[in-house]
């Protein structure tokens, strides 16, 4: 029988009810009780799967950023379509980045960031920083092997070009969605993605 640390329901029901609760009362008001009673377990439970407050917190910007990083892990393989793959990627992170919750979570991080910049170095190492290195070692990979690339990236290079990637992905999308502007359509959306990727591809 699995242990209660290993249960992958509990785990997974204690970070959605550590999400809702940070994102309706803050990280300051948000406890561990409350969050406890929202997932149907007990506080020693979450102990038994975080160490507090702040590693849950990390824990659910970690597996955002998994969720995103599926295309890029998939693209590793050498028979996968480098473009379909970052096309894939491009919206996926798009559309995570638009999702009112992804929203809720954005502005969550920003205000809890200036009492615990540590939060908002953990987010941005989870998140966008992890992005960046992950699509960096990609483009350097396929680069190499002359697959969609004309020449081999160096990764100082490849970095750089996976982090405007990813900026310009975010462009003024997510602003217009933090400020509750009415989103681009997704037919857009869609065409901006793939002229995002077209210019990685011919700029690299």
């Amino acid at each position: 029988m699995p242990t209660e640390k290993s249960r992958p329901d509990k785990h997974g029901a204690i970070t959605r009810a550590a999400a809702e609760m940070f994102l309706a009362e803050g990280f300051d008001r948000a406890s561990l009780g409350q969050i406890a009673q929202r997932a149907g377990v007990s506080k020693q439970t979450i102990y038994s799967h975080f160490a507090d407050k702040e590693a849950l917190f990390k824990a659910i910007c970690a597996e955002l950023t998994e969720k995103l990083t599926i295309p890029l892990r998939e693209a590793l393989n050498p028979g996968a379509d480098l473009r379909a793959a970052l096309i894939r990627l491009g919206e996926d992170a798009l559309a995570m980045m638009l999702h009112p919750a992804s929203l809720d979570l954005h502005r969550l991080i920003v205000s809890a960031a200036t009492r615990y910049p540590e939060l908002g170095r953990a987010a941005y190492e989870a998140g966008a920083a992890r992005m960046i290195e992950d699509l960096g070692t990609l483009i350097g990979e396929r680069s190499r092997s002359g697959d969609g690339f004309t020449r081999a990236i160096d990764e100082p290079r490849a970095q750089l070009l996976a982090e405007q990637f990813i900026g310009m992905l975010r462009g003024f999308h997510q602003a217009r969605g933090l400020l509750g502007v009415p989103p681009a359509p997704a037919e857009a959306r869609q065409h901006y993605v793939q002229a995002c990727v077209d210019l990685l591809l011919r700029g690299a």
